[in-house]
């Protein structure tokens, strides 16, 4: 490529992948704060998880709807927006986990029983 000038280093990239914020989010090493009951199955917890999505659309709305001053408005809008699409991620993630027995949520691991997938042992 004849005429074109080269910048030392490497290759600047025209715009950032999609995947930036879900490898940023891998890269985060959460501790184990709470240790979950032995009935949360990743079945269970998904289900809860689509629970909580509900309830959160639902707070949003009624936020949006009920709080008159616009800073908080948007404060409280943009949080639940935020706990929305970290827990849909989250949802997302046990959809598959329990095939290689690494179920966590909001990095807190969740044990897959063996009915799911005998290879995995209990702990």
């Amino acid at each position: 490529m004849a005429g074109e000038a080269t910048r030392p280093g490497p290759p600047a990239p025209d715009r950032y992948p999609r995947s930036v914020p879900t490898e940023f989010l891998d890269r985060i090493d959460l501790p184990e704060l709470v240790q979950l009951p032995a009935w949360a199955d990743p079945q269970t917890v998904r289900a809860a998880v689509g629970v909580a999505i509900v309830l959160s659309i639902i707070g949003l709305v009624l936020a949006a709807r009920i709080i008159r001053r616009l800073v908080v408005r948007a404060l409280v809008v943009m949080l639940l927006a935020a706990l929305s699409i970290g827990l849909w991620e989250q949802r997302v993630n046990l959809a598959d986990c329990a095939a290689d027995c690494s179920c966590a949520v909001f990095g807190q691991p969740v044990k897959v029983p063996t009915d799911l997938n005998p290879n995995c042992t209990a702990a």
